[in-house]
């Protein structure tokens, strides 16, 4: 389904260099579930929706210490209160 607008996408060099965050901590991200790249040609490419739930992830981990699988509970519920918001509009 093509809306005609076009997604911005950043390289995972562009986030390493943003976020001050290694290569191998996105892919941990990844296998843990918590972001979900697209794979063009091979390479990882990330969307402004993933930069912004990887802000979130960070400031989850780093500031208030929640480990990964504490993460992806966080993130799941998050997502389950904004689908029960939408239906109630």
């Amino acid at each position: 389904m093509d809306s005609g607008v076009s997604e911005d996408l950043y390289a995972i060099t562009a986030i390493v260099a943003q976020f001050e965050i290694t290569p191998e901590a996105l892919v941990r991200y990844e296998r843990a579930g918590l972001l979900r790249p697209r794979l063009i040609n091979e390479v990882r490419f990330y969307t402004t929706a993933d930069v912004d739930r990887l802000n979130t992830i960070q400031r989850m981990t780093d500031i208030m210490g929640i480990n990964l699988a504490g993460v992806d509970v966080v993130l799941r519920l998050l997502e389950e209160i904004k689908l029960l918001q939408r239906q109630l509009e």
